[in-house]
């Protein structure tokens, strides 16, 4: 995604179209933010729903998510205030009114035409974040009640929410939708569950007794079949007419992308060999640590640095100023921000737990 607005708004303008096409795909990097959501976060509520653990609490689970996000998007909200209020009528620089900021605290901006893209732009995916928090726990107690844990009825269930999406996708575009509505996050469902098709799959091998463990030779296979998908759904985009004139573009968008991505998830997941081991590099853990505050910070970063500078930079030179400043701030973000709170939170909930069994010893 870094690489696609550092094009989008440093060389879309003068890039040739088949660079312009390459790097305009590079959008479905927000697939898998989608998917390895729905991965993440399942996980536990299959555990539940197979009665192999106890309830989710809902408790802990929201205040482990809001710990997670709130605080470092509330901190990179003033940020993109001070740095976009300075470039404020440059192009790409779009700021709400007075009463627009009210939604961005409450996670609405993409609920309103007037908000939705402001501001910082991407901050409308946590919008459907925060949206698929909120159903999470109501698609556990639906696998907890109606399909009772077991494997098919959780497939059943989860099958819907791809069908679901496909419908609200056929309807946006029959029915004429606006933004707001095509950017909500029925539309986005089928790459959540995705993820969640995977964690389903994951856990209920492992409780069986039998974890999901693939070969380094399948690890390949799994791993070229989703890059493969991947890549498929971009150039699909590419040669397509457009959704004036393909029913299927309209329907799936990019789920053989997000069916890419859950492969690519399985193969790091329960693969082994070097097709996944480089992922275990030293520093690209250190990246993925400091990402969320990487992706939060590097939009306003770009608009800042591209009309502050004297001359305005190409998209190389645009890149090397903004990736070290981008780092910087995802890491500054998390040393100060996230990880304190998250240890506070964390650390309460471990207490909040610990005390009964000291109450009945």
């Amino acid at each position: 995604m870094f690489a696609f607005h550092i094009w989008l708004y440093g060389a879309k303008d003068s890039s040739p179209r088949v660079v312009a096409d390459v790097f305009n795909e590079m959008r479905i990097g927000l697939i898998c933010f989608f998917v390895l959501s729905g991965y993440l976060l399942y996980g536990a509520f299959v555990r539940a729903a197979r009665r192999q653990a106890g309830e989710v609490s809902l408790g802990r689970y929201f205040a482990r998510r809001a710990a997670r996000i709130l605080p470092a998007y509330y901190v990179s909200l003033l940020g993109a205030l001070a740095l976009l209020g300075a470039v404020a009528g440059s192009p790409g620089v779009r700021l709400p009114d007075e009463g627009g900021l009210t939604l961005f605290v409450f996670f609405a901006q993409n609920y309103s035409g007037d908000t939705i893209m402001k501001l910082n732009p991407v901050t409308w995916t946590l919008c459907l974040e925060v949206a698929f928090y909120a159903l999470l726990p109501v698609i556990g107690l639906a696998a907890y009640h109606l399909a009772r844990g077991r494997v098919r009825g959780q497939l059943v269930l989860l099958l819907g929410l791809v069908a679901a999406g496909l419908a609200w996708n056929v309807s946006g575009h029959v029915l004429d939708w606006e933004q707001p509505a095509t950017k909500a996050l029925p539309a986005y469902l089928p790459y959540f569950a995705a993820g969640m098709l995977v964690a389903l799959l994951v856990e209920s091998r492992r409780q069986e007794d039998r974890p999901l463990r693939l070969t380094p030779a399948a690890t390949w296979a799994t791993s070229l079949a989703g890059l493969a998908l991947v890549i498929g759904n971009a150039w699909w985009h590419i040669a397509s007419p457009g959704p004036a004139h393909d029913p299927v573009l309209v329907a799936l968008h990019d789920l053989p992308a997000g069916a890419g991505f859950a492969l690519l998830i399985a193969a790091v997941v329960a693969g082994q060999g070097v097709s996944t081991g480089w992922l275990r590099a030293r520093w690209l853990a250190g990246l993925g640590v400091v990402s969320y505050g990487f992706y939060l910070w590097h939009v306003p970063l770009i608009l800042f640095v591209r009309e502050t500078s004297a001359r305005e930079p190409g998209a190389f030179a645009l890149a090397a100023i903004v990736t070290p400043l981008a780092v910087a701030a995802g890491a500054a973000s998390w040393r100060w921000v996230e990880r304190p709170l998250l240890e506070a939170v964390n650390t309460r909930l471990t207490r909040g737990r610990e005390a009964p069994a000291r109450a009945r010893a």
